[in-house]
């Protein structure tokens, strides 16, 4: 799985990847990502990719409220278009996941051991994704756009992360890692009509192993209150 990232490099650099709308207000660097928080989601918007917040845990169309999400943040490549929650995603609403580094866990006798991967250079990279658009019922005794006074905002977009088996760096500590894609097929996830969703399955493999680095890091990353440079240092 992935339960943890980081995203604390300079956005102009993932612009050098792929260019992209930029829809991110006040954006601030994350050591320790978790679920529920909003992130930076590259998405196919007006025919372009568009960078813009979404909350991780994908609660789905359908679902009554949103603690479904908790359950989402990650969905496996071998069931992806089987499961209800992400067979109409994968067709259609396929996003980015930016990152420059990844956390996964060892058990050890002095308990949770967290190590961060990253690509060689540190630099950024692009998770594959869902995503989806999620309208809270109106709940009683709240104001709507109907009322008088200020409205709630009814509208939550979210999303989740693809993961595959690990390569052989990352299957020393965990047995899943995410998928991550390569620059050259970033825009073919992206665009929502441009390939059939076998062929895109195909593009849910482990990256190379020798392409990342993995460092042992601190165990402050295993709690989610710790969101700082100190995550990174040496565990």
């Amino acid at each position: 799985m992935c339960g943890r990232y980081t995203i604390t490099g300079d956005l102009a650099e993932l612009e050098k990847l792929v260019r992209f709308i930029c829809k991110v207000v006040d954006f601030k660097p994350r050591y320790n990502l978790t679920p529920r928080a909003h992130a930076p989601v590259l998405v196919w918007e007006n025919g372009q990719p568009t960078l813009k917040p979404m909350r991780w845990g994908l609660i789905p169309s359908w679902a009554k409220d949103d603690t479904i999400g908790d359950k989402l943040t990650n969905a496996r490549a071998d069931t992806i278009t089987e499961k209800p929650s992400y067979r109409r995603p994968f067709e259609r609403q396929r996003c980015l996941i930016p990152a420059d580094g990844f956390y996964e866990w060892q058990v050890t006798p002095t308990g949770k051991q967290p190590f961060r991967f990253t690509r060689k250079d540190g630099g950024f990279f692009c998770m594959a994704g869902l995503w989806e658009t999620w309208h809270r019922p109106h709940r009683e005794g709240e104001l709507g756009l109907d009322d008088t006074g200020p409205s709630i905002d009814q509208t939550v977009e979210t999303f989740t992360i693809i993961t595959t088996e690990p390569n052989p760096m990352v299957a020393a500590v965990h047995n899943r890692m995410p998928v991550i894609l390569g620059p050259e097929h970033y825009q073919w996830w992206l665009e929502p009509n441009r390939f059939e969703p076998q062929f895109l399955k195909t593009l849910l493999r482990p990256y190379p192993a020798e392409l990342m680095e993995c460092c042992r890091v601190s165990k402050l990353v295993n709690s989610a209150k710790h969101d700082g440079p100190e995550c990174l240092l040496p565990g």
